[in-house]
Formats: structure tokens, C-alpha cells, sequence
């Protein structure tokens, strides 16, 4: 802790800049809204309620693709599901199996 103390005080107060290309996937916007409204305003993994209203007084609730777009996942309501930001961010982090399945159940039974 001594050591990285010491390294943070020295960091630069203005951090460099770097200039980088990406490509992003162009996302159909009519999915992700329709499984934030099938989730009534609940986290699809945690189950509970999204932790604040957005600026439209809606639950804010992220949509996540159950197997992601860059591992060749598709934008369809069987593979995205709302996720509080807590649980997206877990998923990001962990993509444990077992939430990946139960997210699976979940985004199957809806169209069922």
C-alpha cells in the first residue's frame, strides 16, 4: 500500500491522450427497450427493482446480450435480457455460467 501510495501522488494531474479506432455493433433499439419493459422494472439477474428512475420517470435497466455480440452472439429478445447496472457490470467481469443459464431460462421463457 506504501508503495502505491507513493505512485499515485506522482501521477500526473493531467493524464496524456491517446487516439484509438473501434467498431461497435449497430444495436437494434426496438430489442433492448422490449425486454426492458418485459422485465417490469426488475433485474432480470439480481430480481430486484432497477436502482432509480431515468429522466422519463422508467426503470433504468440495461440491456445485456446473454452471449455477447463480439463472441457472435445475436440481438434477439432470446439472448438479451435487463440487467440492473450492478449485474451488468458483474456479468462483464464474471460471466459466470451459472448466471449466463439463468439468464438463458429467463429470455427463453419470455417468448415461450
Amino acid at each position: 500500500m506504501e508503495q502505491l501510495q507513493a505512485r499515485a501522488k506522482q501521477a500526473k494531474k493531467r493524464p496524456a491522450i491517446r487516439t484509438t479506432q473501434a467498431s461497435t455493433f449497430v444495436r437494434d433499439a426496438a430489442v433492448a427497450e422490449y425486454v426492458k419493459r418485459l422485465s417490469g422494472g426488475l433485474c432480470d439477474l439480481c430480481e430486484k427493482p432497477a436502482p432509480f428512475q431515468n429522466r422519463f420517470n422508467e426503470a433504468y435497466l440495461e440491456c445485456h446480450h446473454i452471449i455477447w455480440l463480439a463472441q457472435g452472439g445475436e440481438d434477439t429478445i432470446t439472448n438479451t435480457v435487463a440487467l440492473c447496472p450492478n449485474c451488468h457490470r458483474k456479468m462483464h467481469v464474471l460471466n459466470e455460467k451459472i448466471d449466463k443459464e439463468k439468464l438463458a431460462k429467463r429470455a427463453a421463457a419470455r417468448v415461450a
